[in-house]
């Protein structure tokens, strides 16, 4: 894991200067090596966090063995070795790095090489001898990658902030900004940032690119494989032991390290798999680093406890945390200028507290269980999908079932009926909502906003709701804050459930099967069961890294208000109306959020000078 840049122009000089402001900004992505490649056409950077092959035979950049590609490189190929033995068994390499596998195999096989890589990745590379650079990005985005177009040069960078002059003066995305405000939805306008002429390379796509060019044209290797219902599976035992193997595989597959690993464990059924598989088969010390709210009604302790008490005899090695000490005051700015961007809630800072504690343990690699809920259909809003569809294809007793055993409340059997019966109303209805939750921004700035990149997407089509998430308003945000806090700490987070082989075996199974007994990633639960207790099994709760938001609010009152609405971008009515809630102690959660929002993007604009 590591940080690249790279600037492509024709002013060496002024490369040579980028290259080491960007080392200088990315060296907690990397502090155990760093380089610079320069010369005429284009500047190479890197800082480097030693993971596989520590010496210096990994080097970057690093130049390929015919001299003509050189190659920065951020993520982990987990099946690289694989890869050498398939398509470069005569080649002699110097180390064991997957960065030499991968310079290696472009040699071979130019961009058709993304095809055959399992893991994360942000990569560029340079040909000398076409003057080009070939640009690439995982399938599901892990990793990250900016772009910016900057006077007669292209600037790309593993963060925004080498893309930013210094006491430069940005301006910010009026979309970006609108959306984030009202809804708290962001990271989900594609390849737009908060940032108005920065933008992230997109996932799953490659692209080549030279000087001259004033327009990238990004090319998809991958997207979600979108199957017919006909041609979908039946969960039955057969499905469920591959899909078994194949989870097995990939969390394996992740614990390729040659220092040691840890997970963070919340209590939930993802994070709870995790842990049971590693007890199970992973035969080295694991460090495990968990945070709880004691004494509230969040607290999940119990089932974190009980994933523990399963495995008496494994090699963890235990680290707690108590949320309840965090405070905004003395965390926010900290995190903002982490993340880069503005973010949804103080859960963010509950994960960086967690990546704090791992690096003080000494641990550069962490596995968790984010990306289940995306791949397996585990958000209220993606079971209404899948209960819609039961009902409209007469599987009348299933959705009845399903829907009693969940106890939402009337409220979410009235909109699951309404997305059943009546999808065009619900869908225009969701629209005018959004439109409405807008009414507390000022005129000047919803006059600026193109609602042309908001997709909203129907639920009478479940693909299109499993886009939704794992292309627009989970997947995204979720990558983008694991990477930053985990890097802020010098640490590599892994996914193994964003493993694109979990991804389209899960795309073969027909939908209706993600849903049981009210039970939300049905077909995760029993492939995995063996690796979990039966408390963590029956949970149809999903709490996460709770933070009592309410009451962060309260405690720093005096602070919250110095910046609450500074920004000037939310009504004078809307300000004093929440203002005064704050000082009575009467917020509701949807008021804290609108707060938090609210502070969160004046902090951001004061330390990024944007206006």
């Amino acid at each position: 894991m590591c940080g690249i840049a790279c600037c492509l122009g024709k002013d060496k000089e002024e490369g040579a200067k980028f290259g080491l402001h960007s080392v200088a900004l990315l060296k907690h992505r990397g502090p155990d090596d760093n380089g610079i490649y320069n010369d005429d056409d284009v500047t190479l950077s890197h800082t480097r966090l030693s993971i596989l092959e520590l010496s210096q035979l990994g080097h970057q950049p690093m130049v390929s063995s015919c001299g003509r590609y050189v190659i920065v490189y951020n993520g982990e190929i987990y099946n690289h070795l694989e890869l050498r033995k398939r398509y470069l068994s005569r080649h002699r390499f110097k180390g064991h790095s997957d960065t030499e596998t991968i310079l290696e195999l472009f040699r071979l096989q130019k961009e058709k090489m993304q095809e055959e890589m399992v893991g994360m990745w942000s990569i560029i590379i340079w040909d000398k001898e076409e003057k080009k650079l070939f640009i690439s990005r995982s399938r599901l985005g892990q990793k990250p990658l900016y772009i910016r177009r900057y006077g007669k040069s292209w600037l790309l960078a593993s963060e925004i902030k080498p893309l930013l002059s210094e006491n430069e003066f940005t301006s910010f995305d009026p979309t970006s900004v609108v959306e984030y405000l009202a809804l708290g939805n962001y990271g989900h306008l594609g390849i737009h940032t908060f940032f108005n002429d920065i933008r992230q390379f997109p996932e799953g796509s490659y692209a080549w690119l030279t000087h001259e060019q004033t327009t990238l044209e990004p090319l998809k290797f991958w997207k979600l494989p979108d199957i017919k219902y006909k041609d979908k599976v039946p969960f039955d035992k057969s499905v469920r032991n591959e899909l078994h193997d194949i989870i097995v595989e990939a969390v394996l597959s992740e614990t390729l390290s040659d220092v040691p690993i840890g997970i963070t464990l919340s209590g939930g059924v993802d994070s709870s798999i995790i842990a049971g598989i590693l007890a199970s088969y992973y035969d080295k010390e694991t460090h495990i680093f968990t945070a709880q709210s004691p004494n509230s009604s969040y607290d999940e302790t119990k089932y974190v406890d009980a994933v523990l008490n399963k495995y008496p005899n494994s090699n963890f090695i235990i680290h707690r945390a108590n949320l309840n000490e965090l405070s905004l005051k003395e965390n926010l700015d900290k995190y903002i200028k982490i993340q880069e961007e503005p973010f949804g809630d103080p859960s963010i800072i509950a994960h960086g507290f967690l990546m704090s504690m791992a690096s003080t343990a000494g641990i550069k690699v962490i596995l968790n269980g984010q990306g289940a809920d995306e791949l397996f259909f585990g958000y209220n809003n993606m079971a209404q999908a899948i209960l819609s569809y039961q009902f409209r294809s007469l599987q009348v007793k299933k959705f009845s079932k399903n829907l009693n055993a969940m106890k939402l409340g009337s409220g979410y059997f009235f909109r699951t009926l309404l997305k059943s019966f009546l999808p065009g109303l619900e869908f225009d209805l969701r629209t005018k909502s959004r439109i409405k939750r807008r009414e507390i921004i000022r005129p000047e700035l919803l006059n600026s906003v193109d609602n042309k990149l908001v997709t909203l997407y129907k639920y009478n089509n479940i693909y299109d709701v499993w886009q939704e998430s794992m292309y627009g308003v989970h997947i995204p945000h979720l990558v983008h804050y694991d990477d930053r806090n985990a890097m802020a700490y010098s640490i590599e987070g892994r996914m193994p459930f964003l493993d694109h082989r979990i991804a389209e075996f899960v795309a073969r199974i027909r939908p209706d099967d993600f849903l049981k007994k009210g039970m939300r990633k049905y077909i995760l639960r029993e492939s995995c069961r063996q690796y979990i207790p039966d408390k963590v099994y029956n949970r149809k709760d999903k709490i996460g890294f709770y933070t009592p938001l309410v009451n962060m609010l309260c405690k720093d009152e005096n602070w919250v208000l110095s910046h609450f609405g500074k920004s000037g971008f939310l009504t004078t009515a809307h300000v004093n109306e929440l203002s005064n809630k704050l000082k009575s102690k009467t917020l509701t959660i949807n008021d804290a959020l609108h707060i938090w929002r609210s502070i969160s993007m004046d902090i951001w604009m004061k330390e990024f000078k944007v206006h």
